[in-house]
């Protein structure tokens, strides 16, 4: 097998170095993969479960792609050119032409958890908390991809053409996109989204962790969609206790931020007693602090 033409006009040519990997006009080399049997099921499955760009617009990097003949060592698949990446895999059996493990982004590990999918986190990269998906997990978990809202993919890049928060991860995108408009810009800079506080297989995850450079000083923020209760509270100040037993965490103050559509008076009265600062939040990202 030379070639393989699938849809959105990406196609697939075995070469000297791997397989080159062509869509848009745009290409780069997968070395080392090849035409195999499981590597075209893994691809098409991909394909099937809505993971149609191979080539985004940031991924590869420029300097990695044809007519760079070295290329990168992995299989990449988005929902959009626009999107973050959801799932890679970077390692190929030259000889069999199976493939290994796959890396799911983190940013579906909630989803991963309500649909019961295995998985394990990565290890070389715990701060991203990606998601590893055994070899003969890949091509289940691809399919469940289909029921997935991969908006979660979105964070800080894509513009909404109309008014209103639909979902948390919305009000999340909001922020980091206009991180610049919020007050919190004055003092601090995005360390992370989803940043993991225990590093288990169910670690609870900040949406948004703040340093400020200048005092080391950091912020937690937690979000709600619509109308966030006293749990909410309760949940920022467990995530300040954890942070505050890390080594890494030990310079700099742990202040912590709610934001929700609606905070009522007694949450407001909960974060003010905790020392918590409450805004709610207006579309596109006006911020009123009350508490």
């Amino acid at each position: 097998m030379s070639g393989l033409e699938l849809p959105n006009e990406i196609i697939l040519e075995e070469i000297e170095d791997g397989l080159l990997v062509q869509q848009g006009g745009e290409a780069y080399v997968a070395r080392n993969w090849c035409l195999s049997v499981p590597v075209v099921e893994l691809v098409k499955v991909a394909i099937e479960a809505g993971l149609c760009w191979m080539i985004r617009n940031d991924h590869p990097r420029r300097n990695a792609r044809w007519p760079n003949r070295r290329g990168v060592v992995y299989l990449a698949f988005s929902p959009s050119e626009h999107q973050q990446w959801s799932m890679a895999i970077d390692t190929i059996r030259p000889k069999s032409g199976d493939f290994g493990h796959g890396v799911f982004n983190g940013k579906y590990h909630e989803q991963f958890i309500t649909r019961g999918l295995p998985f394990t986190f990565e290890k070389r990269n715990k701060g991203a908390g990606h998601l590893v998906v055994a070899r003969e997990h890949v091509l289940p978990t691809l399919s469940a991809l289909c029921d997935f809202d991969h908006r979660v993919l979105d964070l800080g890049r894509v513009e909404r053409n109309h008014s209103g928060f639909a979902t948390e991860y919305e009000i999340q995108g909001a922020i980091l996109k206009h991180w610049g408009e919020t007050p919190f810009a004055t003092s601090h800079v995005i360390v992370q989204d989803e940043y993991p506080v225990d590093g288990g297989l169910n670690s609870r995850r900040i949406d948004v962790l703040a340093k400020d450079p200048r005092s080391g000083d950091w912020l937690v923020i937690e979000i709600k969609r619509a109308e966030a209760n006293l749990d909410a509270v309760r949940q920022v100040e467990e995530y300040l206790l954890a942070l505050g037993q890390k080594d890494e965490f030990a310079f700099g103050k742990l202040e912590g931020a709610l934001i929700a559509e609606r905070i009522s008076v007694a949450v407001r009265d909960a974060a003010l007693h905790a020392g918590i600062a409450a805004y709610e939040i207006e579309w596109p990202v006006v911020l009123r602090r009350v508490a």
